[in-house]
């Protein structure tokens, strides 16, 4: 809100501001407005911690999404966000025995964990599909029907998170009506800061990217109805 008063306040006073003085205040006033945004607190991003009901406290299953992964193809590693994720779900929720995972999760996975855990990809990874996160809630709530699974954990990013318990929401109703959707109460995240993914390498750059992009973008964007990249 303060931003757009700036603006107009700025475009206001255009016609009787000398146009030497507008060039200045313009590009001065978008790099305050940056700088402001990238500042926002991240305690304002995240998803509120979960109200436990305890009859399904304790789920067995877990979509984890996938955050900037580095690499590709054979030379794929996790990134510090991805194997962040996956220790953290072993450390506090030791009796998962269902993961549904992107593929840079996948890659976190050591050869043990992948014997012990039924581990399931949520979509094919192709490097010529992007799969956003509201396309990624519909193809893992289409692939947690057919286990049969009613209670999940869903695992992301911690400022992804509130954005993704949206998304999962919007296409609950289509995808998976009777599921039960528990967000994980994610500490602060790390970012791998060689990702193949420009806006996940930094905190100030996902920030400016998550809201003035990511969250709108998702927002105004039609609701799903098959999955990107099925597997």
């Amino acid at each position: 809100m303060l931003g757009l008063f700036g603006l107009l306040t700025i475009l206001g006073l255009g016609w009787r501001t000398p146009m030497s003085t507008l060039f200045f205040l313009l590009p001065l006033f978008a790099i305050l407005f940056l700088a402001g945004v990238a500042a926002t607190p991240s305690r304002w991003l995240r998803a509120q911690a979960p109200v436990v009901n305890p009859a399904n406290s304790r789920p067995t299953t877990a979509i984890i999404l996938g955050f900037g992964y580095e690499g590709e193809g054979a030379t794929m590693r996790p990134g510090a966000a991805n194997q962040f994720l996956v220790d953290w779900l072993l450390a506090h929720q030791p009796q998962m025995t269902t993961l549904l995972v992107q593929e840079g999760v996948r890659s976190a996975l050591t050869p043990d964990l992948l014997a012990q855990k039924n581990v399931y990809r949520i979509h094919r990874h192709d490097t010529a599909i992007y799969v956003d996160t509201l396309d990624t809630a519909f193809c893992a709530l289409t692939e947690l029907q057919k286990l049969k699974t009613e209670t999940v954990l869903l695992v992301a990013h911690d400022l992804q998170l509130q954005r993704a318990v949206w998304d999962f929401a919007r296409v609950q109703q289509a995808a998976c009506a009777h599921c039960t959707i528990i967000p994980a109460a994610i500490p602060d995240t790390p970012y791998p800061f060689h990702s193949v993914h420009w806006q996940t390498r930094t905190e100030w750059i996902y920030k400016l990217v998550e809201l003035l992009l990511l969250r709108p973008r998702d927002f105004l964007r039609a609701t799903p109805t098959v999955c990107k990249a099925p597997l």
